[in-house]
């Protein structure tokens, strides 16, 4: 099936050339870079261009608003830097282009910025502070997040994924992404948090979670800050819910802190025992730091999972032979899936590769330029709003053959090793990557195992024209809501 990126590499000489090189029109990037930070003298280059083929500016709030992807999708067919107009907010750059990402992640990072959503969503947490702060809060959690961290949660998230899946019978039809969104949840409060949910209660804090997408949809968040849509009420509910939980939480957690922090086995534990042997800065640790730590993992730690999840049966369910392939491997796995069998479950791991190319969580970036740079010849100006579209990159013809094609067999050692190290990059990269990248990919493995192994689920819901799911462009990229699947006992 060719792409429309496809018929536009061919139609255009500038896309055609990219493709010839494989290096895109970006090429010279680097260098350009080191340009930029050399002179001023950028005034007579021109900003970016609005979209030809997307109508006049002053519609594309709205445009955006009624379908987020599709308007991306057509803008970036002429264009691998393109500007929208927002209302009351001035200008957004979007960019397209591994090198692009390569400046925000890597060679220029300090150009962009987060963006004042983050700290909107989750105050001072990891995913928000930058420079020093930041990289004391990522040497204070990263213990419980190193690769030998990760394996020793394991066995709980299998046991957490068992613990509500034994409750499916033969016939059962649900929103799997709701289920998941359940489940996750489960393996997050039991492994990293230390308590465990009931698996039919706490919905206080199961509806928090779910409800911090609520800033980010599309409706709300192409508008002003200051405009109180009620999906922005719904979104400061839920913070204040989920802050008080971590409230509560830590509250527990200082009656009897660690001794060492070194030997803490769960994120609250760690951060108390930090701030009781002063191992770290205090700033760091204040209550308000912590209540911020604590909402940035709930979300962050279980809103992935629970996509890729989704996404992963939806792909097994619309390819058999896949299907047939991952049943075969899971099946010879003795017993319950285990830290030790993941290494071997080759046809998962591609499975969830591919999962997270087609259907990134973190769909698009947004950043905030700190300075005036320059990109493929267009003048970005300080304090604009950047949106890296990382969906868009991963989709690019000039980097993956048929790209809209689900097909974890491209996976090859050839395709790694040949791949622009930022063409794959759904957990980021540089510095900042994710550093839950090891607990979500370990989570989503053994959780398909483990489901794989019982049960069969069947996907009841209506693909598009295009002949994927329908999606829902929120914070993350999820399914869209009410998409049944059928289970079966196997």
């Amino acid at each position: 099936m060719a792409s429309d990126t496809d018929r536009e590499a061919s139609s255009s000489p500038e896309r055609a050339a990219d493709t010839d090189t494989g290096t895109g029109t970006d090429s010279d990037t680097s260098t350009e870079s080191s340009a930029d930070r050399a002179t001023d003298a950028t005034d007579e280059l021109p900003l970016p261009p609005y979209p030809p083929n997307l109508g006049p500016p002053s519609l594309h709030v709205f445009r955006q608003m009624r379908d987020v992807l599709a308007f991306s999708e057509r803008a970036h067919r002429t264009n691998d830097v393109f500007r929208t107009k927002l209302i009351g907010q001035g200008d957004a750059v979007h960019l397209a282009h591994p090198e692009h990402a390569k400046r925000v992640f890597l060679t220029d990072r300090e150009a962009f910025r987060k963006s004042g959503d983050f700290s909107i969503a989750f105050g001072d947490g990891l995913l928000t502070v930058e420079g020093e702060e930041w990289s004391q809060q990522r040497a204070a959690l990263r213990p419980l997040f190193t690769r030998e961290s990760v394996m020793g949660y394991a066995d709980g998230i299998t046991e957490q994924v068992r613990r509500r899946t034994e409750r499916w019978t033969d016939g059962d039809r649900f929103d799997l992404q709701r289920e998941f969104t359940r489940m996750t949840l489960d393996v997050l409060f039991a492994t990293v948090l230390g308590r465990e949910l009931a698996l039919d209660g706490d919905e206080r804090l199961r509806n928090a979670a779910e409800n911090l997408h609520e800033w980010f949809v599309p409706t709300s968040n192409l508008l002003p800050p200051w405009i109180p849509t009620p999906s922005r009420r719904r979104f400061a509910a839920a913070k204040s819910t989920l802050r008080e939980e971590a409230d509560r939480l830590l509250d527990e957690r200082r009656a009897d802190p660690p001794t060492d922090p070194a030997e803490a086995t769960d994120l609250l534990s760690l951060l108390v025992g930090l701030r009781e042997t002063g191992s770290t800065s205090s700033a760091m640790l204040t209550d308000e730091r912590l209540r911020d730590q604590v909402v940035t993992i709930l979300f962050a730690g279980h809103d992935t999972t629970t996509t890729s999840l989704t996404f992963a049966f939806w792909a097994l369910a619309n390819h058999p032979d896949l299907k047939a392939r991952f049943h075969e491997e899971v099946d010879e796995l003795d017993g319950q899936p285990t830290a030790a069998d993941v290494a071997d479950l080759d046809v998962t791991d591609r499975l969830v590769t591919e999962t997270l190319r087609l259907f990134p969580p973190v769909y698009a970036l947004p950043r905030k330029t700190t300075r005036e740079v320059v990109v493929d010849g267009y003048r970005v100006p300080r304090d604009s709003r950047v949106i890296l579209e990382i969906r868009r990159i991963q989709r690019d013809s000039r980097f993956f053959d048929a790209p809209n094609d689900f097909r974890p067999s491209r996976w090859t050692s050839d395709l790694r090793r040949e791949l622009h190290d930022f063409a794959y990059a759904p957990f980021g990269g540089g510095p900042r990557v994710c550093i839950g990248r090891e607990f979500a990919l370990l989570e989503a493995k053994l959780a398909l195992a483990t489901i794989g192994r019982e049960y069969d689920l069947y996907w009841l819901g209506e693909n598009t024209t295009a002949g994927e799911p329908p999606v829902s462009p929120e914070m993350t990229l999820r399914m869209e809501g009410g998409q049944d699947f059928l289970v079966t006992e196997r």
